[in-house]
């Protein structure tokens, strides 16, 4: 994965099903149409998450994504990278981060 990288981890829940408690991990790079999450759970690749997250003033809740890739590093944790499926939640992700990330002008 290529993705630019944030200065901090943003926190976020992962919900696999409703009769099930969220998962925990960390957002440690985001685009409006993918995302590497990390955590301690192990989860297979193709399967749905509904990520809850805050990117710069946007809060978002179950914003849906499929597992791409599944990895897991020698501490234990699992790195995902994630596609976002919904396109109206892309979008709405794209305008938080285009806010909170503006373009440089050169």
């Amino acid at each position: 994965m290529n993705l630019p990288k944030a200065d901090h981890f943003i926190p976020a829940l992962a919900r696999t099903s409703l009769d099930m408690p969220p998962l925990w991990g960390r957002l440690v790079s985001i685009s409006p149409d993918r995302a590497e999450f990390l955590s301690h759970f192990e989860l297979p690749a193709g399967r749905m998450l509904a990520l809850s997250f805050e990117a710069g003033r946007g809060n978002f809740e179950d914003v849906r994504a499929r597992i791409k890739t599944a990895l897991r590093d020698a501490d234990g944790y699992y790195n995902y990278e994630l596609v976002f499926v919904d396109r109206a939640q892309r979008d709405l992700l794209k305008a938080a981060l285009i806010e909170a990330f503006p373009p440089i002008k050169l």
